[in-house]
């Protein structure tokens, strides 16, 4: 099986550099022609199954590289839950909770909060997600329409990286494919989109 997975196109918070987490933000112009130009280089690939987080800026990506198919939606391929965090600056989270920005980029493993998930709890539900749709499946091709920090807990698991090296992969460009291929339970990273300029969520 060959797994397809893209970040979503860009939205009006990435622009700005807001934190989305599970809340929403809609695709902006550039972001609706990202996942025009990802459906072209979509349009030869035969997708089994298509598969995409239920958060709006994910499924309008997803109609719109495969528009008229069957789409999947699942809450497991949502955004890491960062709580109240969603809807601030980055900056501005810097400033008002040091400690748990700290955790977050520099002690993954440790980075808990009480409203939102930890790292672990990401990495669990990504691994649900491929239990239900991956593991078990013979499909030859498969299309996943998700989030950046979620695609690097996609990655920790293929790699079988430990949580402390989580930001060992880096979020990736938004709408670029990353290829994957599992056979024999195994992945095999294919490739990589390339990296974005801030890890933003």
């Amino acid at each position: 099986m060959k797994i397809y997975f893209t970040r979503h196109g860009e939205t009006e918070w990435n622009k700005i550099d807001k934190i989305q987490g599970q809340m929403d933000s809609p695709l902006n112009e550039n972001g609706i022609n990202m996942a025009k130009k990802l459906r072209e280089k979509a349009r030869n690939i035969n997708f089994s199954h298509i598969y995409s987080s239920d958060l709006n800026r994910a499924l309008d990506t997803c109609k719109i590289i495969c528009p008229n198919k069957k789409i999947i939606t699942s809450p497991l391929l949502r955004e890491i839950d960062v709580g109240y965090w969603s809807a601030k600056q980055f900056n501005d989270i810097k400033k008002t909770d040091p400690y748990l920005y700290n955790l977050y980029f520099t002690k993954p493993e440790k980075y808990n909060r009480i409203d939102g998930e930890s790292f672990y709890e990401l990495i669990d539900r990504v691994k649900r997600f491929f239990e239900l749709y991956v593991y078990n499946s013979d499909d030859e091709n498969i299309l996943i329409v998700s989030h950046g920090i979620t695609i690097i807990a996609m990655f920790t698991i293929m790699e079988n990286i430990e949580i402390n090296n989580f930001w060992q992969n880096r979020v990736r460009r938004n709408a670029e494919f990353n290829i994957a291929e599992y056979k024999d339970s195994k992945f095999t990273i294919l490739k990589k989109a390339p990296l974005n300029l801030v890890n933003n969520i």
